[in-house]
């Protein structure tokens, strides 16, 4: 995958509105949603790319769709939308399986499943956020902002889920063990963590473990605003199932505040968060960020119309100029080969990011084998994956604040400014690196052991 070899693959122009909510299932499977009330399923056909569903479109809203989600085994889509409802479709035959009525009856706007599937979360015009179960039935219904909330996201573990609200403030929780815990306190908020409004936030799946407590966890996520800007915030949490009398330098053991720039951080025992980069990312309101299934790329879109592709060190790759109007929302299929973004000019542009597809390609294919690797992070050990590139390290170092990196990305980031750490965002007292020669060799040890059929290794 290259970002410099991005193309345009296919436009989709069956909206009559503008396009509010993208979703993927895998590769093949793309959902849209709209202000024209429906929804829109989208499968790809080698030799004719996108092809939409017999099925589709999807009616059943009274108003305007604000959010499209499919479930994580695949067979259920979510749809939520100004008339306060949530409708749960057959992904099979676009048919009704059951419709949630928000409590209140306000406008929907956004609706999410935790990446294990037990719960979705709805959130809304006053504030407040709906918990529905795997039966559906309504857990909790929690006001946590003062004002709307457009935003909701869940860390790749479903451990962690983050709210944000149209005053710019975030919220984030611990709901471990499917929400058996109060929701009524944020364990980690974040005051005016952009001016006059959260728009978009996502995780990164990969999450890291802090190397000098070995207990931990260390989230990577990006929000952005109607100040132009992306944010990247470390989070960073203390699972319950261990024992928290082992303190983390990284979270205090009593509730505190303190600043990065303009926004205010309030902490508590169990969670504690960072700012790491700022990034002045667009000419106007960025309206949706997505990182890549392997954390190796972040896309953005704009009310400037345009859609940016950015690596970890905040560089922008790649302008996309195709939109005639605002782009709202972006998703990016399970493999990182496409991109699709959708607009209020009322289409949907495919995007090619390899510079090799086109409408008879076949791309349910994994291409190689570090991409393999990479998209099942869950199969390498954490330690083996380079925290600013989340990709396989080749020439891992250590740096002064105890975590290893890939040797390039580490000089790169250490070039930008002062020595400052990637993942704590603590000042360093020297940007010396030292060789993790022990880690290097279990990470070649690792790949020899690999049964390879393809032969790429020899």
């Amino acid at each position: 995958m290259s970002a410099a070899k991005t193309t345009i693959l296919q436009k989709l122009t069956a909206h009559t509105s503008d396009v509010t909510s993208l979703d993927f299932y895998g590769n093949a499977l793309l959902v849209t949603g709209s202000s024209d009330k429906t929804v829109r399923v989208w499968r790809w056909v080698a030799g004719s790319g996108y092809r939409e569903e017999p099925f589709s479109p999807l009616l059943g809203h009274r108003y305007g769709v604000t959010s499209v989600r499919v479930s994580p085994k695949g067979a259920v889509l979510a749809s939520a939308s100004v008339d306060g409802t949530v409708i749960l479709w057959n992904l099979s035959n676009g048919e009704i399986s059951n419709v949630i009525n928000q409590e209140g009856g306000e406008a929907i706007r956004a609706c999410i499943f935790s990446p294990n599937g037990s719960t979705i979360v709805s959130s809304d015009d006053s504030g407040s956020v709906c918990i529905w179960g795997q039966d559906k039935s309504l857990k909790c219904h929690v006001k946590v902002h003062d004002e709307a909330v457009h935003t909701i996201a869940f860390s790749s573990d479903s451990d962690i889920l983050l709210t944000a609200c149209t005053l710019g403030n975030v919220r984030i929780y611990a709901v471990e063990n499917d929400f058996a815990a109060d929701l009524s306190s944020a364990d980690c908020s974040i005051d005016a963590a952009h001016d006059m409004g959260v728009l978009s936030a996502d995780f990164c799946k990969i999450v890291h473990t802090d190397p000098t407590d070995k207990c931990s966890r260390i989230y990577t996520v990006a929000t952005c605003g109607t100040d132009h800007y992306i944010k990247i915030w470390r989070i960073f949490f203390m699972p319950n199932n261990i024992d928290r009398s082992r303190r983390s330098r990284l979270i205090p053991t009593s509730p505190q505040e303190h600043f990065a720039g303009q926004s205010t951080i309030y902490s508590t025992e169990v969670m504690n968060a960072s700012c790491s980069q700022t990034i002045s990312a667009h000419g106007s309101s960025v309206t949706c960020v997505r990182f890549n299934p392997t954390g190796t790329l972040l896309f953005s879109s704009s009310l400037d119309k345009t859609i940016k592709i950015w690596n970890q060190q905040g560089t922008c790759l790649k302008t996309l100029s195709e939109h005639m109007r605002y782009v709202n929302c972006l998703a990016i299929n399970s493999d990182s080969s496409v991109i699709v973004s959708g607009s209020n000019d009322r289409t949907v542009v495919v995007w090619d990011l390899t510079g090799r597809l086109n409408l008879s390609s076949h791309i349910t294919g994994i291409r190689s084998l570090l991409f393999s690797l990479a998209v099942k992070t869950s199969e390498i050990p954490l330690e083996f994956i380079c925290p600013i590139t989340h990709e396989l390290m080749k020439d891992p170092v250590y740096a002064e604040d105890g975590f290893t990196y890939e040797r390039s990305a580490i000089r790169e980031w250490f070039s930008r400014e002062k020595a400052v750490s990637p993942m704590t965002n603590l000042e360093l007292s020297t940007d010396e690196l030292v060789e993790n020669g022990k880690l290097k060799q279990h990470i070649e040890d690792y790949m020899r052991s690999l049964d390879v059929e393809s032969g790429m290794i020899n």
